[in-house]
C-alpha cells in the first residue's frame, strides 16, 4: 500500500527487502551527503528548518516485545496450557488497553491492572490463572524487559535518519519511569535525544488521544503536517496519529486485517526489513508531506 506522500518518489518493488550492512549503510549515506553538500538534505527545507519528524512507538516497534513476554510465560506456566503465545500476547494487549487509562490516572492500582490484563487474556482463550500467578508473571516480565535489545536492522534505520538530518523521536504509552528505563536499556540516546521522547505518563493522557500527539508537537516545536508516526498498534498508533492530522506508518507484524476499517495507514509494512526499506527510501529519495 503506497501512501499519498510517497507516490512518485518511492519505487516499492525496488526497495523492499534490499538492505545494507549497518556500517555500510552509514558509510553510503555519509558519502551521498558529501557529494551533495550544495543541496538541501531531505530532512530540512532551504531555510534549514526541519520539515520531517518521524516518531517511533517504543514497545514492539523499536524492540520485539514478545521475547520478554515469552520468557516470563515459560517460567511461570511452562507447558501447562495448550496455548498460542501470540494469541495470548494480543489478548493481553487488548485487555490492557481496556484499563490503561484507569491505571494511568490512579483510579486503578497498577497491580490490579496487571492482574486484570493477563487473567482476562487467559480467560479469553479458555484458561484460568490465579492472582498470585499473574503477579509472578508480571514480575518476571518486568525483569526480562531490563534485558531487551534492538535488532541491527532498527539500529541501521535510526542511524540512517541521523545521517540524513531527519529528526526522530519516540511517543509511547506507559508510566514515565518504566518507559524511560526501557529506552535507556535500548540505548536510544545514541540516536534520539531525551527531549525528543514523549511518554504518556508525563502528561496524564495517552494514545490514541490526540492530546498526546499535540504535546509531542509542542515539545519538538513542529506541526501535525510535518509529523509521521511509526507504530505497531492499529488503534493507539494509526488511528491516534490520523486523528491528530499526522501521517501513519503501520508495522503490522501480526498480519492484522483492517481493510474494512475507516481509518487506514498511509503506509504498511510487515516486518523490520520492510520498515528499513521505507525509511531508506525517505532518506535517499526524499518526500514531501
Amino acid at each position: 500500500m503506497l501512501c499519498q506522500f510517497c507516490i512518485g518518489s518511492l519505487d516499492h518493488t525496488h526497495t523492499i527487502g534490499r538492505q545494507l550492512p549497518f556500517g555500510e549503510a552509514a558509510a553510503f549515506s555519509r558519502n551521498r551527503i558529501k557529494k551533495n553538500t550544495q543541496k538541501q538534505t531531505y530532512g530540512e527545507n532551504q531555510k534549514g528548518r526541519t520539515v520531517i519528524t518521524i516518531f517511533f512507538d517504543l514497545d514492539d516497534t523499536l524492540y520485539d516485545q514478545i521475547e520478554p513476554f515469552r520468557k516470563a510465560y515459560d517460567a511461570v506456566f511452562g507447558n501447562r496450557f495448550d496455548i498460542d503465545i501470540y494469541q495470548l500476547f494480543e489478548a493481553r494487549s487488548v485487555r490492557g488497553d481496556e484499563v490503561f487509562e484507569l491505571a494511568q490516572c490512579g483510579k486503578m492500582p497498577m497491580d490490579e491492572m496487571h492482574i486484570y490484563r493477563i487473567q482476562k487474556a487467559f480467560e479469553d482463550l479458555g484458561y484460568v490463572v490465579t492472582d498470585e500467578e499473574a503477579l509472578r508473571y508480571q514480575k518476571l516480565y518486568e525483569e526480562n524487559q531490563g534485558k531487551i535489545s534492538m535488532s541491527d536492522t532498527v539500529k541501521k534505520m535510526l542511524e540512517l535518519c541521523n545521517v540524513y538530518n531527519i529528526r526522530v523521536g519516540i511517543i509511547s504509552n506507559g508510566p514515565s519511569g518504566h518507559q524511560r528505563k526501557k529506552a535507556k536499556v535500548l540505548n536510544v540516546g545514541a540516536w534520539i535525544p531525551e527531549e525528543h521522547i514523549v511518554i504518556s505518563g508525563d502528561y496524564g493522557v495517552s494514545k490514541p488521544n490526540t492530546g498526546l500527539f499535540l504535546h509531542a508537537q509542542r515539545q519538538l516545536g513542529t506541526e501535525a503536517k510535518d509529523c509521521i508516526l511509526v507504530g505497531d498498534n492499529y488503534q493507539n498508533d494509526i488511528v491516534g496519529a490520523k486523528r491528530a492530522g499526522w501521517k501513519a506508518v503501520w508495522l503490522n507484524k501480526r498480519g492484522q486485517d483492517i481493510r474494512e476499517e475507516v481509518c487506514q495507514p498511509d503506509y504498511e509494512v510487515k516486518n523490520e526489513a520492510e520498515l528499513f526499506a521505507w525509511v531508506r527510501s525517505v532518506c535517499e529519495r526524499g518526500m514531501e508531506l
